[in-house]
């Protein structure tokens, strides 16, 4: 009977791997934080900057159909313009949310991993942001 109970036992725990599996690939698919300065072509987003300052939003969200073709390109989930500047989502995983900030002008943003959200500078003026939630 022993030998029966170990059998059952590592019968359910060989049907539990899809489900682990399945948990670990959901959690590793999650945001990854900061992007780096070398997945994105600065000078092009930067010169496409006044375009998203320039379109009206609906609240704060700038709709699809003003964003440059340069930015549409990078697929983002959305882009909202506040008093900060704009704000390029790319990813997000419940809570989290990261992409690419390009401040307004006059707007002083502290670079750093500690805040929620967080900043990094890419270069010319475009940064990677990081909300935890």
């Amino acid at each position: 009977m022993l030998r029966l109970r170990r059998t059952a036992w590592s019968l359910c725990l060989y049907e539990m791997r899809p489900i682990k599996l399945i948990i670990l690939l959901f959690l590793l698919s999650a945001c990854t934080g900061h992007y780096d300065a070398d997945d994105y072509d600065l000078v092009k987003l930067k010169a496409v900057a006044g375009q998203l300052f320039d379109a009206p939003t609906n609240g704060w969200r700038i709709e699809k159909q003003w964003w440059p073709s340069d930015i549409n390109e990078l697929n983002p989930e959305s882009i909202i313009k506040n008093e900060k500047g704009i704000y390029i989502k790319l990813d997000s995983f419940f809570v989290e949310e990261s992409g690419l900030f390009i401040p307004s002008p006059g707007t002083t943003i502290e670079p750093g991993t500690h805040a929620d959200p967080s900043y990094l500078l890419l270069g010319d003026g475009i940064y990677s942001y990081y909300v935890t939630g």
